[in-house]
């Protein structure tokens, strides 16, 4: 079953929350927020986000997602474009649990 974006946006800002004490972020996370520009994230916190996301959504291929995000003039992602990633994989690699 193939995952909704309005579905997933609110658990990944509420997973987002609870590690935005570590990122000293006081502003409104929302689908525009970006994660390094606006968040200040650094490749840990990406690390435990993605051990996050993964734990609810199952596995997830992020060296493709990071090898593409590198790729682009702007190096950075914001919540809404990872959202459509998650639905976009989630549940389509090997041992996906949802």
């Amino acid at each position: 079953m193939a995952l909704r974006y309005a579905e997933v946006l609110p658990d990944v800002l509420e997973l987002m929350t609870q590690l935005a004490d570590d990122w000293e972020y006081s502003g409104q996370l929302t689908a525009d927020t970006y994660l390094f520009a606006d968040l200040d994230c650094e490749s840990l916190d990406l690390v435990v986000l993605g051990t996050m996301l993964q734990e609810r959504y199952g596995r997830l291929p992020f060296a493709e997602f990071l090898a593409q995000l590198g790729q682009q003039d702007m190096k950075d992602v914001t919540v809404g474009q990872l959202v459509e990633f998650i639905c976009n994989h989630a549940g389509t690699a090997a041992g996906a649990v949802l």
